[in-house]
C-alpha cells in the first residue's frame, strides 16, 4: 500500500528547452492527479530564476545540459538549501548517469524523449519513499511569544526548529521560524518521543529538528532561519553521525 502524501507536494521543474520541459510537466499533472494527492509543480526554462524563486520543493525534475547553470551544479545549490529534496534528472546525455549518482545523490535518471510509462514509475518509487511531512503533535497548556494562552495546540514536526528546556521556568520552549511556545513537559519523554521523527539532542536541554539544519561548523550548528545552537562537545561524535545518517536517509 502506498505511503499517504499528508501534506502539499512541492514540485519544480527545470529545463532550457522549452518543448522538453512542457512535455515533462505534462507528464507530471497525469501522474499526481492521478494519486488523488496535493500538489503543485512551478516550471522554469533558467536554473538561475529557479533558484531565485523557489522557497520550497520536494521534488526536484532537471535537466543536465543546460546552458546558464549545468543542471549538476543546480543540484548542489538547491541540496545546500533544501536537503532533503528528492533528484530526478533529465538528459539526452546517457554518459552523465554515473555523474549524477555519484556527485549529487540523484534519486533517477530518465532519458530524452521522456516515456510516460517510466516517469511514472520513478514517481510512484519516489513519492513511497518521501517522509511523512503531514506529521503533527497536539501541545497542552501552551502560552506563546506573545503571552497568549492555549489549553491545546496542533503542530507541525516539520515546521519547529528546536526545543529547548528552560530551567528557570521548568518548562519547554517550542522555536518555530516566527513564535515560539513554551509548556509544561518531560523532557526526556519528549526526546524519546520524537526521535522517530528526525530530533536529536545536540546539548543537555536542546533537541534540534535535522531537517532545518542549514551547516555545522566545529560545535556550532547553523540553522535556516539564522539562529545558533551549540553542540555539547561530548555529544559532538554521535550528534554528527546522526546527522551523516539523516543526509544519507534523504538524499
Amino acid at each position: 500500500m502506498r505511503k499517504k502524501v499528508s501534506a502539499m507536494l512541492e514540485i519544480v521543474v527545470c529545463d532550457d528547452d522549452i518543448a522538453d520541459l512542457e512535455c515533462a510537466v505534462t507528464m507530471l499533472h497525469k501522474i499526481f492527479t492521478s494519486q488523488k494527492i496535493a500538489y503543485h509543480i512551478e516550471q522554469f526554462a533558467s536554473a538561475n530564476q529557479m533558484l531565485e524563486n523557489i522557497s520550497n520543493i520536494d521534488i526536484g525534475i532537471l535537466d543536465i545540459s543546460m546552458e546558464e547553470l549545468n543542471g549538476i551544479k543546480l543540484g548542489r545549490k538547491l541540496k545546500e538549501k533544501f536537503p532533503d529534496v528528492k533528484l530526478v534528472y533529465i538528459t539526452s546525455y546517457e554518459e552523465y548517469c554515473m555523474q549524477v549518482i555519484n556527485e549529487v545523490h540523484a534519486f533517477s535518471f530518465l532519458c530524452k524523449p521522456l516515456e510516460y510509462d517510466k516517469l511514472e514509475m520513478q514517481m510512484l518509487e519516489l513519492l513511497d519513499q518521501l517522509p511523512d511531512t503531514g506529521a503533527e503533535k497536539d501541545f497542552y497548556k501552551v502560552t506563546d511569544s506573545n503571552g497568549k494562552e492555549y489549553l491545546s495546540i496542533k503542530l507541525k514536526l516539520r515546521d519547529i526548529l528546536y526545543f529547548e528546556y528552560i530551567k528557570r521556568s521548568r518548562k519547554v520552549l517550542i522555536a518555530l521560524s516566527d513564535i515560539t511556545y513554551e509548556y509544561d513537559c518531560i523532557f526526556e519523554k519528549l526526546v524519546e518521543e520524537l526521535q522517530p521523527y528526525d530530533f536529536v539532542v545536540n546539548c543537555r536541554g536542546n533537541l534540534v529538528n535535522l531537517r532545518h539544519i542549514e551547516k555545522i561548523k566545529g560545535f556550532t550548528i547553523y540553522l535556516d532561519n539564522g539562529k545558533e545552537l551549540q553542540i555539547a562537545q561530548k555529544r559532538s561524535s554521535d550528534f554528527r553521525e546522526e546527522v551523516n545518517k539523516f543526509l544519507q536517509k534523504n538524499s
